[in-house]
C-alpha cells in the first residue's frame, strides 16, 4: 500500500503542476470549425462572433499596462462571424487603402470548403503592414492574419512573412463541420 500511496501522490503532484502551469489547448472549436493551435500560441478572445489567436498572450488579463507588452514580435489571427461578407468587400477595402494586392486566389479549406485568400500591403498611420484575409462565405467567417504593429516599427511586412507559413497552416488544417445555422 505505501508504494501505491507514493505513486498516487506523485501523480497528483504532476496533475497539479500541469493545472498550475495553465497551458494552452492544442485546438479550439468555434462555430463548428476546429483550429489547431501551434505550440506557444494563445486563444486570447472567444465570443459567439469572434475568435482571436496569437503567438503571445495579449488578452486583457495579460496586458494591463505598457510594461506588460511582450518584447517579441506579435502576430495574430482574428476570426470574425460576418454574414454576407465576400471577397469583393475586401478587394474594395484594398483599393480604398491604396494597398498593393499581392495574392488573390481561390483555395479550399478542410475537406474542400471553398474560400478566397487575399494578401495585401499598405501603410496606415505611417506604419507599413502586410496582411492576409481569408473569406469563407459558406461559413460567414473572415480570418484576418497580421502582425500586431508597434508604434515606430517599420518591419510589419517582414514580420508577416516570417509567420506566413504558420498563418497558412492554422487555416489550411482547420476541420470544418456543418455550418452553424443562426
Amino acid at each position: 500500500m505505501p508504494r501505491l500511496a507514493r505513486l498516487l501522490a506523485v501523480l497528483t503532484c504532476g496533475a497539479l503542476l500541469l493545472v498550475a502551469c495553465g497551458g494552452q489547448p492544442s485546438s479550439v472549436t468555434w462555430r463548428n470549425v476546429t483550429f489547431e493551435i501551434p505550440d506557444g500560441w494563445y486563444v486570447f478572445e472567444e465570443t459567439d462572433t469572434r475568435l482571436s489567436l496569437s503567438n503571445a498572450d495579449i488578452g486583457p488579463e495579460a496586458i494591463r499596462s505598457a510594461d506588460d507588452v511582450p518584447d517579441e514580435d506579435v502576430v495574430a489571427i482574428f476570426l470574425t462571424y460576418e454574414p454576407g461578407a465576400s471577397p469583393d468587400d475586401w478587394r474594395r477595402y484594398v483599393e480604398q487603402q491604396d494597398a498593393t494586392l499581392e495574392v488573390d486566389e481561390a483555395i479550399q479549406l478542410g475537406d474542400g470548403v471553398p474560400a478566397t485568400r487575399l494578401v495585401f500591403d499598405y501603410v496606415t498611420g505611417e506604419i507599413p503592414l502586410r496582411e492576409m484575409v481569408v473569406v469563407i462565405p459558406s461559413r460567414h467567417i473572415v480570418a484576418l492574419a497580421q502582425p500586431v504593429p508597434r508604434i515606430g516599427r517599420q518591419d510589419g511586412p517582414e514580420i508577416f512573412l516570417d509567420h506566413r507559413e504558420t498563418f497558412d497552416e492554422i487555416l489550411e488544417t482547420a476541420t470544418l463541420g456543418p455550418p452553424v445555422m443562426d
